[in-house]
């Protein structure tokens, strides 16, 4: 039981730096709106799940995907850190659960957004 902890605490310690590190280069340059620098994931996210853009609160989008980043991040971090010895197995491991975590936590994302879109459209009709 010691060792989960001494995990979740390392991971809280990791993520919470490196919260602070995009927070401090991403984040503060980016919660206004300019439609040259708008990141990928916006579009990512407009484009496959068909979101209207104005609809969406641009600063909140950004705290949110600055959210997700971080835990990306850090889960791959403590896994990848944790359980492979192996630089070229960390490697490996690391752009699969990535990629993975992209895919489950943006679609996540989206789906999230075309039901509060959807909400919102009820309501204001």
């Amino acid at each position: 039981m010691r060792g989960v902890l001494n995990i979740f605490l390392e991971f809280i310690i990791v993520y919470v730096l490196i919260f602070i590190l995009n927070y401090l280069f991403f984040v503060r340059k980016k919660t206004k709106y300019n439609k040259d620098k708008v990141p990928i994931e916006f579009f990512y996210l407009v484009s496959l799940y068909k979101l209207d853009q104005t609809k969406i609160n641009y600063k909140q989008f950004i705290y949110v995907t600055a959210f997700i980043n971080t835990f990306i991040v850090a889960f791959t971090y403590i896994v990848i850190y944790r359980l492979l010895d192996k630089w070229i197995w960390q490697l490996l491991f690391g752009i699969v659960i990535i990629i993975l975590l992209i895919i489950i936590c943006y679609g996540l994302l989206g789906k999230y957004y075309q039901k509060r879109i959807k909400k919102v459209g009820k309501r204001g009709k």
